[in-house]
Protein backbone atom coordinates (compact mmCIF):
# COMPACT_ATOMS: atom_id res chain seq x y z
CA UNK A 1 0.00 0.00 0.00
CA UNK A 2 1.71 3.61 -1.16
CA UNK A 3 2.30 5.70 1.56
CA UNK A 4 -0.99 7.64 0.64
CA UNK A 5 -4.20 6.89 -1.31
CA UNK A 6 -5.58 8.50 -4.46
CA UNK A 7 -8.41 10.83 -4.74
CA UNK A 8 -10.26 9.75 -7.86
CA UNK A 9 -12.74 12.03 -9.09
CA UNK A 10 -15.71 10.20 -10.67
CA UNK A 11 -18.24 11.76 -12.85
CA UNK A 12 -21.72 10.31 -13.02
CA UNK A 13 -24.14 10.38 -15.33
CA UNK A 14 -26.66 13.18 -16.14
CA UNK A 15 -30.00 11.40 -15.69
CA UNK A 16 -31.26 7.67 -15.61
CA UNK A 17 -29.60 6.86 -19.09
CA UNK A 18 -25.79 6.00 -18.61
CA UNK A 19 -23.55 5.95 -21.33
CA UNK A 20 -21.26 3.43 -22.16
CA UNK A 21 -17.91 5.00 -21.18
CA UNK A 22 -19.32 4.06 -17.64
CA UNK A 23 -18.95 0.56 -18.20
CA UNK A 24 -15.30 1.24 -19.74
CA UNK A 25 -12.73 -1.51 -18.40
CA UNK A 26 -10.40 1.39 -16.82
CA UNK A 27 -13.30 3.60 -14.97
CA UNK A 28 -14.49 -0.03 -13.55
CA UNK A 29 -11.06 -1.24 -12.02
CA UNK A 30 -10.82 2.47 -10.73
CA UNK A 31 -14.20 1.76 -8.92
CA UNK A 32 -13.38 -1.60 -7.91
CA UNK A 33 -10.50 -0.71 -6.06
CA UNK A 34 -12.37 1.43 -3.50
CA UNK A 35 -13.72 0.89 -0.54
CA UNK A 36 -14.49 4.69 0.38
CA UNK A 37 -16.40 7.18 -1.24
CA UNK A 38 -17.06 10.72 -0.65
CA UNK A 39 -20.79 11.53 -2.01
CA UNK A 40 -23.88 14.08 -1.96
CA UNK A 41 -25.93 11.63 -1.56
CA UNK A 42 -25.36 7.28 -0.27
CA UNK A 43 -28.64 6.30 -2.19
CA UNK A 44 -27.74 7.79 -5.09
CA UNK A 45 -24.37 6.46 -5.16
CA UNK A 46 -25.44 2.80 -3.92
CA UNK A 47 -28.04 2.88 -7.16
CA UNK A 48 -25.18 3.77 -9.55
CA UNK A 49 -22.53 1.41 -8.34
CA UNK A 50 -24.92 -1.51 -8.28
CA UNK A 51 -25.95 -0.57 -12.12
CA UNK A 52 -22.45 -0.42 -13.58
CA UNK A 53 -20.88 -3.57 -11.21
CA UNK A 54 -23.81 -5.49 -10.10
CA UNK A 55 -21.99 -7.46 -7.57
CA UNK A 56 -19.45 -4.51 -5.99
CA UNK A 57 -19.59 -5.31 -2.77
CA UNK A 58 -21.46 -1.97 -1.25
CA UNK A 59 -22.40 -3.36 2.21
CA UNK A 60 -18.09 -3.31 2.48
CA UNK A 61 -17.78 0.64 1.72
CA UNK A 62 -17.59 3.19 4.22
CA UNK A 63 -19.65 6.65 2.67
CA UNK A 64 -18.81 10.07 3.51
CA UNK A 65 -21.32 12.63 2.54
CA UNK A 66 -20.43 15.83 1.64
CA UNK A 67 -22.34 18.86 2.04
CA UNK A 68 -21.92 22.69 3.26
CA UNK A 69 -21.92 21.57 7.20
CA UNK A 70 -19.77 18.53 6.52
CA UNK A 71 -16.97 20.32 4.83
CA UNK A 72 -16.96 23.27 7.20
CA UNK A 73 -16.74 21.50 10.21
CA UNK A 74 -15.11 17.70 9.52
CA UNK A 75 -13.08 17.84 6.50
CA UNK A 76 -10.00 15.53 8.11
CA UNK A 77 -12.75 13.14 8.16
CA UNK A 78 -12.67 13.11 4.04
CA UNK A 79 -9.07 13.36 4.15
CA UNK A 80 -8.24 10.84 7.19
CA UNK A 81 -8.76 6.75 4.25
CA UNK A 82 -6.17 8.98 2.33
CA UNK A 83 -3.76 9.51 4.90
CA UNK A 84 -3.78 5.82 5.81
CA UNK A 85 -3.52 4.90 2.60
CA UNK A 86 -6.49 3.85 0.57
CA UNK A 87 -7.66 4.97 -2.73
CA UNK A 88 -11.16 7.38 -2.75
CA UNK A 89 -13.95 8.29 -5.05
CA UNK A 90 -15.74 11.03 -4.81
CA UNK A 91 -18.73 11.47 -6.59
CA UNK A 92 -21.84 14.06 -6.92
CA UNK A 93 -25.02 14.19 -7.93
CA UNK A 94 -24.86 13.98 -11.26
CA UNK A 95 -21.78 15.28 -13.94
CA UNK A 96 -18.07 15.98 -13.09
CA UNK A 97 -17.64 16.56 -9.16
CA UNK A 98 -16.76 20.06 -7.73
CA UNK A 99 -17.65 21.58 -10.87
CA UNK A 100 -20.86 23.85 -9.32
CA UNK A 101 -21.51 21.61 -6.33
CA UNK A 102 -19.66 21.95 -2.93
CA UNK A 103 -16.92 19.13 -2.99
CA UNK A 104 -14.17 21.43 -4.08
CA UNK A 105 -12.52 22.13 -0.67
CA UNK A 106 -11.87 18.26 -0.51
CA UNK A 107 -9.54 18.11 -3.29
CA UNK A 108 -7.99 21.62 -1.84
CA UNK A 109 -7.16 19.87 1.26
CA UNK A 110 -6.26 16.61 -0.44
CA UNK A 111 -3.78 19.38 -2.37
CA UNK A 112 -2.29 20.40 0.74
CA UNK A 113 -1.72 17.08 2.19
CA UNK A 114 0.17 16.36 -1.10
CA UNK A 115 -2.10 13.58 -1.70
CA UNK A 116 -2.87 12.49 -5.68
CA UNK A 117 -6.04 14.10 -7.27
CA UNK A 118 -6.75 11.81 -10.58
CA UNK A 119 -10.13 13.17 -12.51
CA UNK A 120 -11.65 10.52 -15.09
CA UNK A 121 -13.43 11.12 -17.80
CA UNK A 122 -16.97 11.82 -18.19
CA UNK A 123 -19.94 14.20 -18.68
CA UNK A 124 -19.92 17.61 -17.57
CA UNK A 125 -23.51 19.52 -18.46
CA UNK A 126 -21.68 22.95 -19.21
CA UNK A 127 -19.39 21.66 -21.35
CA UNK A 128 -21.65 19.60 -23.47
CA UNK A 129 -23.96 22.44 -23.47
CA UNK A 130 -21.29 24.72 -25.34
CA UNK A 131 -20.17 22.05 -27.24
CA UNK A 132 -23.44 22.32 -28.64
CA UNK A 133 -24.58 25.38 -28.28
CA UNK A 134 -22.88 27.33 -31.56
CA UNK A 135 -21.61 30.03 -29.31
CA UNK A 136 -18.29 30.78 -29.03
CA UNK A 137 -16.35 29.56 -25.63
CA UNK A 138 -12.78 30.88 -26.13
CA UNK A 139 -14.40 33.33 -23.28
CA UNK A 140 -17.20 32.04 -21.17
CA UNK A 141 -18.32 32.49 -17.84
CA UNK A 142 -20.21 30.00 -15.37
CA UNK A 143 -22.22 32.20 -13.20
CA UNK A 144 -24.29 29.48 -11.37
CA UNK A 145 -27.77 30.09 -9.91
CA UNK A 146 -29.16 33.80 -11.35
CA UNK A 147 -31.29 36.13 -8.34
CA UNK A 148 -34.62 33.95 -7.95
CA UNK A 149 -36.59 37.53 -6.96
CA UNK A 150 -38.03 39.22 -10.20
CA UNK A 151 -35.96 43.14 -9.87
CA UNK A 152 -32.47 41.30 -8.89
CA UNK A 153 -33.03 38.87 -11.72
CA UNK A 154 -33.50 41.23 -14.04
CA UNK A 155 -30.98 43.65 -13.24
CA UNK A 156 -28.24 40.73 -13.15
CA UNK A 157 -29.48 39.89 -17.20
CA UNK A 158 -28.98 42.75 -18.24
CA UNK A 159 -25.20 42.49 -16.19
CA UNK A 160 -24.69 39.57 -18.22
CA UNK A 161 -25.61 40.64 -21.26
CA UNK A 162 -23.73 44.15 -21.02
CA UNK A 163 -20.64 42.22 -19.95
CA UNK A 164 -21.30 39.56 -22.96
CA UNK A 165 -21.62 42.32 -25.71
CA UNK A 166 -18.15 44.18 -24.78
CA UNK A 167 -16.11 41.48 -23.83
CA UNK A 168 -17.27 38.52 -26.33
CA UNK A 169 -17.91 36.09 -23.78
CA UNK A 170 -20.67 33.60 -23.49
CA UNK A 171 -22.50 33.71 -20.14
CA UNK A 172 -23.36 30.42 -18.69
CA UNK A 173 -25.96 30.01 -16.46
CA UNK A 174 -28.57 27.28 -14.32
CA UNK A 175 -31.88 27.18 -12.21
CA UNK A 176 -33.71 25.17 -10.29
CA UNK A 177 -35.46 22.57 -12.55
CA UNK A 178 -39.01 24.19 -11.59
CA UNK A 179 -37.88 27.35 -12.12
CA UNK A 180 -36.96 26.93 -15.67
CA UNK A 181 -40.19 28.61 -16.96
CA UNK A 182 -39.79 31.66 -15.36
CA UNK A 183 -36.28 32.21 -16.09
CA UNK A 184 -37.09 31.54 -19.81
CA UNK A 185 -39.51 33.96 -19.51
CA UNK A 186 -37.62 37.10 -17.65
CA UNK A 187 -34.79 36.00 -20.27
CA UNK A 188 -36.84 36.88 -23.26
CA UNK A 189 -38.38 40.44 -21.99
CA UNK A 190 -35.49 41.85 -20.73
CA UNK A 191 -32.65 41.01 -23.19
CA UNK A 192 -32.04 42.41 -26.55
CA UNK A 193 -33.89 40.89 -29.73
CA UNK A 194 -30.38 40.68 -31.41
CA UNK A 195 -29.17 38.08 -28.54
CA UNK A 196 -28.67 34.34 -28.70
CA UNK A 197 -30.01 32.52 -25.76
CA UNK A 198 -29.26 28.42 -25.79
CA UNK A 199 -31.55 26.31 -23.72
CA UNK A 200 -29.52 22.79 -23.07
CA UNK A 201 -32.26 20.67 -21.64
CA UNK A 202 -31.29 16.73 -20.11
CA UNK A 203 -28.23 16.87 -21.94
CA UNK A 204 -27.45 12.87 -23.07
CA UNK A 205 -30.83 11.97 -22.22
CA UNK A 206 -33.38 10.32 -24.66
CA UNK A 207 -35.45 13.47 -24.47
CA UNK A 208 -32.42 16.32 -24.70
CA UNK A 209 -33.48 19.30 -25.95
CA UNK A 210 -31.20 21.78 -27.30
CA UNK A 211 -31.78 24.64 -29.25
CA UNK A 212 -29.93 28.50 -30.11
CA UNK A 213 -32.31 31.24 -31.31
CA UNK A 214 -31.92 34.85 -30.86
CA UNK A 215 -33.97 36.78 -28.14
CA UNK A 216 -36.29 37.79 -30.78
CA UNK A 217 -36.82 34.00 -32.15
CA UNK A 218 -37.46 32.54 -29.18
CA UNK A 219 -40.40 34.89 -28.29
CA UNK A 220 -41.92 33.14 -31.95
CA UNK A 221 -40.97 29.86 -30.61
CA UNK A 222 -41.80 29.77 -26.69
CA UNK A 223 -39.82 27.21 -24.83
CA UNK A 224 -42.32 24.92 -22.22
CA UNK A 225 -39.93 24.00 -20.05
CA UNK A 226 -40.00 20.56 -18.25
CA UNK A 227 -38.48 20.13 -15.10
CA UNK A 228 -35.18 19.15 -16.24
CA UNK A 229 -31.66 19.97 -15.41
CA UNK A 230 -31.11 22.98 -17.88
CA UNK A 231 -28.36 25.12 -18.80
CA UNK A 232 -28.66 28.53 -20.52
CA UNK A 233 -26.12 30.23 -22.43
CA UNK A 234 -26.72 33.97 -23.26
CA UNK A 235 -24.56 35.35 -26.08
CA UNK A 236 -24.47 39.11 -27.03
CA UNK A 237 -21.30 39.73 -28.58
CA UNK A 238 -19.49 39.52 -32.23
CA UNK A 239 -19.71 36.28 -33.64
Amino acid sequence: MNSTGILYLIPTPLGNQIQSFFYDSYYIEIISSCRHFIVEEVKTTRRFLRKIIPQFPIDDCQFLVFNEHSLKHHLTLFIDPLKKGFNVCMLSEAGCPAIADPGYPIILEAHRQKIKVSPLVGPSSIILALMASGLPAQQFKFNGYLPVKAEPLKNKLKTLEHQSFHENISQVFIETPYRNQNLFNEIIQVCNPNSLLCIASNITQPNEYIQTLSISQWHENRWVAEKNPTIFILFSGKL
